[in-house]
């Protein structure tokens, strides 16, 4: 059988949700893509469950009991140093699932899974995840295809953060978690944005200040909204067109 073909699209914020046979609505990119017969396979052993902000899903080192799908929620995979201090390693929402060292038969991770932005999510059990994978033949290869991207995502974001500037950064950063949570308003504070980012939050703040300044953005009350996505596509760096042009070529 060939592999799966996938609809490129120029944001996950345009793509149409789908029903399975018993007219539950999917939005999570992935599971979009599988065949009726799959998506109700896997839709039958998963929960709907809400995923809250700063919400801790599994911990550093910790057995990861349950895998994510987002479905307009975000979840961020966070590096721990020995002295506290956290960075984000990846941003995951529509467009993928947490939880991959499960997919590749580790049952704990180094990396830490907290909740982002609030929003609902399909939960599966570890252990019927690594079932699924096997004997459902399209979502084991789609499974596949999203681990090469979340290397080559984390690999951009290596080189993301270390070579622009934070206005840039916060501009793509923003850009991930719109067309991941599908709406231009969405719950967020500089506080937890400057940590995701491994930055000051005096920094965040000038940043979020020009763009806002710009008319890109507006914010308030731990609530960001998206104004103008075309200009906020301009402020930021080459690294959001990058990993969204290799979304295309992976998952297509």
């Amino acid at each position: 059988m060939s592999a799966p073909t996938i609809a490129p699209t120029s944001t996950l914020r345009d793509a149409l949700p789908v029903a399975g046979s018993q007219g539950t609505v999917v939005r999570n990119q992935l599971l979009r893509l599988l065949p009726e017969s799959e998506l109700d396979t896997v839709l039958g052993q998963a929960q709907d469950v809400a995923v809250r902000s700063k919400e801790v899903l599994f911990r550093r080192g910790e057995a990861i009991r349950h895998v994510y799908f987002p479905e307009n929620c975000v979840i961020s995979l966070v590096t721990e140093l020995e002295n506290g201090d956290a960075v984000e390693a990846m941003t995951i929402g529509s467009d993928g699932f947490a939880g991959i060292a499960v997919f590749h038969g580790v049952n704990a991770s180094r990396l830490k899974g907290v909740g982002q932005i609030t929003g609902q999510a399909w939960r599966l059990r570890s252990e019927d995840f690594q079932e699924l994978a096997v004997s459902c033949e399209n979502f084991g290869r789609l499974l596949h295809r999203y681990s090469q991207l979340i290397f080559e995502t984390v690999s951009q974001s290596a080189a993301c953060n270390r070579l622009h500037v934070i206005e840039q950064r916060c501009a793509r950063w923003l850009l991930m978690s719109q067309d991941r949570v599908g709406r231009d308003e969405f719950n967020l504070t500089q506080e937890f944005l400057a940590e995701m980012l491994g930055v000051r939050r005096p920094g965040v703040t000038v940043a979020m200040g020009a763009l806002e300044k710009a008319g890109l953005i507006g914010h308030s009350r731990g609530m960001i909204a998206v104004v103008d996505r075309p200009g906020l596509e301009k402020a930021a760096c080459e690294c959001y067109r990058t990993v969204k042009s290799r979304q295309a070529e992976l998952i297509s």
